[in-house]
């Protein structure tokens, strides 16, 4: 038995026997108690295999790093006088290399901070390729799971995301970020201010936004995928996840998203958010007051048009939202 083979198992064996509660910090390849995948779920494409990063100008020395594909990773970075701060390392070594190479051709200037979104292998896993003086900067849950989780076990966990190729992370180091925050952070790059914020739990429990609060810009990460999206609870406490929604509405207002995956979006996709975890919430609470089965609420269910889904993502997205049913229905508290 190989020793990538022989960790992998021991994550899988450890989200068996041994469910987490909500205050446990979990390593990052395993989930606490998730509910059984719907029918019609698809795991997230995320294979970084032939990915070409766009970079696009969204204002003076602000830079997004779209993805060539639909739902692949999503990068940026933000220049200042002094300084550069990229958003998020990408998957493996290749990825980190890209957005390494497209800061260079941008301007000189040292990369002074990485800031991981999440502890997910997708977001953090090119870490190791930036300088060694280069400062990680994460939320403090994101460096908890980080720290006792390992490369194997997190590539086990993502392995149908990237279609079964656990070749893409060949050579991947997990460096653990230097500095962490409890609530926010923030830095100037020298006449370019730029926030990090915990607002609370969305698709994981470490879900982090970066914010210029000048131009009103954010990388959501994985707490907003983007135009044409629905939320995913992956790791459940769905009711949470529409607070933290309400929080970056309200507390930080962007008007232009850069999402982890997906395309660049609005505000209005916010709200959009909002109103479907306060609805999913909702229709979860009559399923299970009127006994109706949980397969039967969730395994057929379709995404209201208002939501206005991207063609190219319905059946990720529906997947997504019958997830989300299963969360919603095994968290509803229906006062009977």
């Amino acid at each position: 038995m190989s020793k990538f083979f022989a960790r992998s198992l021991l994550f899988c064996l450890i989200g068996l026997y041994f469910p987490a509660t909500a205050d446990q910090v979990m390593p990052n390849a395993v989930i606490a108690n998730p509910p059984m995948r719907p029918a019609g779920f698809l795991p997230p494409p995320l294979n970084p295999t032939g990915i070409t990063l766009e970079r696009r100008k969204l204002g003076e020395g602000i830079y997004a790093l779209m993805s060539n594909t639909d739902f692949a990773d999503n990068s940026g970075f933000v220049v200042g006088e002094e300084a550069v701060l990229v958003i998020d390392s990408h998957f493996n070594g290749d990825m980190a290399q890209q957005i390494i190479d497209l800061v260079r051709d941008t301007t000189a200037l040292p990369i002074k901070y990485l800031v991981n979104t999440n502890a997910f292998g997708d977001h953090t896993f090119g870490n190791y390729i930036f300088p060694q003086e280069t400062k990680i900067v994460a939320f403090r849950g994101t460096i908890d799971a980080l720290r006792i989780s390992t490369v194997e076990g997190i590539a086990n966990t993502m392995a149908r995301t990237v279609d079964g190729d656990l070749s893409v992370f060949d050579g991947v180091e997990l460096r653990i970020p230097d500095q962490g925050f409890e609530q926010s952070w923030s830095v100037d790059l020298g006449g370019k201010i730029v926030q990090v914020h915990w607002l609370g739990t969305g698709m994981s429990p470490n879900d982090s936004v970066v914010f210029l609060p000048k131009e009103r810009i954010a990388w959501t990460a994985n707490l907003v995928f983007g135009e044409g999206s629905i939320p995913w609870a992956r790791s459940g406490n769905i009711n949470q996840y529409k607070k933290t929604i309400t929080a970056l509405r309200s507390k930080l207002d962007p008007v232009l998203i850069v999402p982890g995956h997906g395309e660049i979006t609005s505000n209005e996709r916010v709200e959009i958010y909002e109103s479907y975890l306060s609805d999913v919430i909702e229709l979860a609470k009559q399923a299970k007051a009127n006994e109706v089965a949980i397969i039967s609420f969730s395994d057929s269910a379709e995404i209201d048009a208002r939501y206005k889904i991207n063609p190219n993502l319905m059946a990720l997205m529906t997947g997504f939202h019958r997830w989300n049913l299963r969360v919603a229905y095994g968290e509803a508290d229906t006062d009977r």
